[in-house]
């Protein structure tokens, strides 16, 4: 059975491999499904190996059994159970499966960088599509190679978010540092053409978070990693807005003066794309509508599945917010508010729990391995900061989000193992081996 099971966890390498390069793109659904499949076989394997520990010893497993069946639970009072049931296998088994598949192949990953390095190539393949069809990326899109494999904008600048805190966790060291840095920078352009204003937001948390083994013992450093970051963000950030008004009919682009509650607020001429972003911003109206009516099914929501609370909605939405905000009814733009409409205050709490608990276990692999520890506090950074003024959060974007949690949790816990330490101090006691035999040489000439 030993042998069978670990024979069985060898299509990890296919899967894996193939999921860390497909989920950048849209339109594989069914290579995903393949590769899912084959995660799930090999998963089921590892459960049922005595080699591994119990499933109840699996990282995050209370957590996620909270969370996956609170969720699932919610299927029974929702309003349309197929939707929900759907909707839970794309947001909730899939990618919390995937998490432990990837955590179990980066426990047996020696070289994890090569691995790393298929999303990598996925990046630069989506750059040089963002490059040739730089201006028209924002739907409708043309339905021609390759612009058929590109997916929305929103679910590619998240991708992206989430590709630098894996670049960061494992190809910013020696050999690898040039791949690396050429990947974080291969995601920022893929941010840039995608025009989401607030990917740079996010993509500042994340590598703010991410490089801070690098500038964690100097002050000096960390104050001009700190102002360089944030400038870049905020130039970007101007940038992508002033493109993005470019694209709009002239009656669209008449300056807005930032206006907070009725407060005029001062923005700089060199910022005025900002300001007419926020005060021309339908979010805060869509989010008070959605808390508004939260509050009538506030501790078990509707039911489970992002499309639920507008369909459900409906007919009490406004036509005016439907007016200035077409998407109105596709969903409440924020991970939280979303958690909370679906499935209630107490779903909520679990998903939140479940997202503390992610962090708080990479945080206490900080001494083992300061890159991995950083890249996982990162990757959970960027995602919520990415999703608090929408939410992409789903299918494969759901599933990129926690396979790349397990590859970097499960790398980290490699290096802590037993066997890696002995095998690092066997390594250790050779070279002090060697260094012996170099200072006794000496001598032993003289003595002679």
């Amino acid at each position: 059975m030993t042998h069978t099971a670990a024979r069985v966890e060898r299509v990890f390498w296919v899967a894996c491999p193939v999921i860390l390069f497909v989920v950048m793109f849209g339109h594989m659904t069914a290579i995903v499904f393949n590769a899912l499949a084959l995660m799930a076989l090999g998963v089921a394997a590892a459960a049922w190996s005595p080699e591994r520990p119990s499933l109840w010893r699996w990282p995050l497993a209370l957590p996620i059994a909270g969370w996956a069946g609170w969720s699932l639970a919610s299927v029974a009072w929702s309003m349309y159970p197929m939707i929900s049931l759907h909707a839970w296998c794309d947001e909730v088994l899939y990618p919390l499966v995937s998490f432990w598949g990837f955590w179990l192949f980066g426990t047996q990953l020696r070289r994890p960088e090569p691995v790393v390095a298929v999303n990598w190539i996925a990046c630069l393949a989506v750059a040089v599509i963002s490059a040739l069809n730089w201006g028209h990326l924002q739907p409708p899109t043309a339905n021609t190679f390759p612009m058929h494999f590109y997916n929305r904008v929103g679910h590619t600048s998240t991708l992206a978010v989430f590709a630098m805190a894996l670049f960061a966790g494992f190809l910013l060291r020696p050999r690898w540092r040039v791949i690396g840095a050429s990947g974080i920078v291969l995601c920022l352009f893929i941010g840039l053409a995608t025009l989401n204003r607030f990917f740079w937001p996010a993509a500042a948390a994340t590598l703010l978070v991410a490089l801070f083994p690098l500038y964690r013992r100097r002050l000096p450093l960390a104050l001009l990693v700190v102002a360089v970051v944030g400038a870049a963000g905020v130039g970007t950030l101007e940038l992508s807005s002033r493109l993005r008004s470019a694209a709009l009919p002239p009656a669209a682009q008449q300056p807005h003066d930032l206006a907070i509650e009725g407060h005029q607020v001062y923005v700089p001429g060199s910022l005025s794309a900002i300001g007419d972003t926020v005060s021309a911003d339908t979010r805060p109206k869509l989010w008070a509508f959605y808390i508004r009516e939260a509050e009538r099914h506030a501790w078990v929501g509707v039911g489970f599945g992002k499309p639920l609370p507008g369909i459900v909605y409906r007919s009490e939405m406004p036509a005016s917010l439907l007016a200035v905000e077409p998407q109105a009814l596709t969903h409440a733009h924020n991970l939280f508010i979303n958690t909370w409409l679906q499935t209630g205050f107490v779903g909520m709490v679990l998903q939140t729990v479940l997202l503390l608990c992610l962090a708080l276990r990479f945080w206490r692999l900080r001494r083992v391995n300061p890159w991995l520890c950083a890249a996982g506090v990162a990757l959970v950074a960027g995602m919520i900061a990415k999703n608090s003024t929408d939410d992409f959060m789903w299918q494969t974007t759901m599933l990129a989000f926690w396979a790349f949690a397990g590859l970097l949790l499960g790398c980290a816990e490699q290096a802590r193992a037993p066997g890696a330490a002995s095998s690092g101090t066997a390594r250790g006691q050779s070279t002090a081996a060697r260094s012996e035999q170099r200072r006794e040489a000496p001598t032993a000439e003289l003595g002679e």
